[in-house]
């Protein structure tokens, strides 16, 4: 195993689809499996104890639920980055695992590239929401009635708007100014007014309050 594998625990009480994840994962070169289960009761000891980088947390487990999980987590292992997993998309169940401190969320029918992404995007310190969400996201925000996220004194510039859009979709400070046509300073400088503006303090306070404005189609 080397030394900068991502230590990643798999909790889902569906034990072909745990099986199945854990396989494929084990046999990814920067990737290490550290334990697995389907019981949140059994496993938050073995958490505590080995301290993963991932923790892939199935949302509907019987008995403890992965809500509650999550919301333990912080005291359990707090350097432990915790991706939901549901088998259907419920968008008040994305809002409330975010406000929890889940750092992504996946569909268990997410192909497999995507599912390795959105680890290793997390393990690096980025948000992932699962593509419909995003792309909702997206597509309000590129709306002229989304500009509009507060009231008329803290209404976002266009170039604003095109940066919390690339934020939601995960891209760090230095890709957004490449796509943008604009340095990393100026990057920073919007995300402040950004900030400000919106009364958040980091980027997943600013993807938590998109969502929780509604800020997507019905």
């Amino acid at each position: 195993m080397a030394a900068s594998s991502i230590r990643i625990f798999v909790l889902d009480d569906h034990t072909l689809f745990r099986e199945t994840v854990t396989a494929a994962l084990g046999v990814q070169k920067d990737f290490s499996v550290t334990g697995q289960d389907g019981n949140a009761e059994q496993a938050r000891s073995m958490l505590s104890q080995s301290k993963p980088d991932i923790l892939l947390l199935e949302i509907a487990l019987p008995g403890q639920s992965g809500f509650s999980l999550l919301g333990e987590m912080a005291t359990l292992s707090p350097s432990t980055r915790t991706i939901m997993m549901a088998s259907t998309e419920v968008k008040e169940d994305v809002v409330e695992v975010m406000r929890l401190g889940a750092r992504g969320f996946l569909l268990k029918h997410t192909p497999l590239a995507l599912f390795l992404k959105c680890i290793r995007k997390v393990h690096e310190g980025e948000i992932w929401l699962s593509s419909h969400l995003t792309e909702a996201a997206f597509q309000a925000l590129g709306s002229r009635q989304a500009t509009r996220l507060e009231d008329d004194e803290n209404r976002l510039s266009q170039r604003e708007t095109e940066v919390i859009q690339l934020v939601i979709q995960g891209y760090k400070n230095r890709d957004i100014a490449q796509k943008l046509f604009i340095s990393e300073k100026t990057v920073k400088n919007h995300l402040s007014a950004i900030f400000h503006k919106l009364g958040v303090h980091d980027r997943l306070e600013l993807t938590l309050h998109v969502f929780e404005k509604r800020l997507f189609p019905p």
